[in-house]
């Protein structure tokens, strides 16, 4: 990855064949379907982690505890099973559903996604995107798969993040249809 100024010159152009180029700003709706789309649940492995696993350590922690107390203040054993197990399954329930309601993944988008303009371009050596003073060129080779998918195109290449290309940038689904496969067809000429 490097960084450049606005001002420094976009890459050079691939002598005597026309770049595969578009540009376009992301929406917060396309941050959200694309989030959605890459996303399989609201909640990352932490979080499950956390609710699922500690959940029941404390409510075990919570029951050996509240019976300790009142063994020693000489309740009567049926009782102490009671009040242990009541306290210990609200410590459980309790831990579970804060934990989760605070633990939902942020909105999605970073700050410049949705402000600044994304460049986008390709040629035989490989793939160039720039947001504002960040510029990323990845060779073919670093290419991982190109998705069409119905509302955007999704590159994955190898150390960086996903790079999208909605469909809004394109005049149509069938323009953007098209432009995905000229990539792909680019990444498949450079392979062989």
């Amino acid at each position: 990855m490097t960084s450049t100024s606005p001002a420094d010159p976009a890459p050079p152009e691939a002598a005597g064949k026309p770049n595969l180029k578009i540009s376009g700003k992301l929406t917060v709706k396309e941050l959200k379907r694309i989030t959605r789309n890459m996303r399989s649940s609201i909640l990352g492995p932490t979080v499950v982690y956390y609710a699922g696993v500690t959940g029941p350590a404390i409510t075990a922690a919570m029951a050996t505890v509240v019976a300790a107390a009142l063994a020693r203040a000489g309740w009567a054993e049926n009782w102490v099973l009671m009040i242990s197990a009541i306290v210990a399954s609200m410590a459980g329930i309790s831990w579970y559903l804060i934990f989760m309601r605070l633990s939902y993944r942020h909105a999605p988008g970073r700050s410049s996604e949705a402000t600044l303009e994304t460049f986008f371009e390709a040629d035989d050596a490989g793939i160039c995107w720039q947001r504002g003073a960040v510029q990323t060129r990845i060779a073919w080779s670093g290419i991982e798969e190109i998705v069409v998918k119905r509302s955007f195109i999704q590159i994955r290449a190898r150390g960086v993040s996903d790079m999208f290309a909605p469909k809004s940038w394109f005049e149509n689904r069938a323009a953007m249809k098209v432009f995905g496969e000229k990539l792909n067809n680019l990444r498949l000429q450079a392979s062989s």
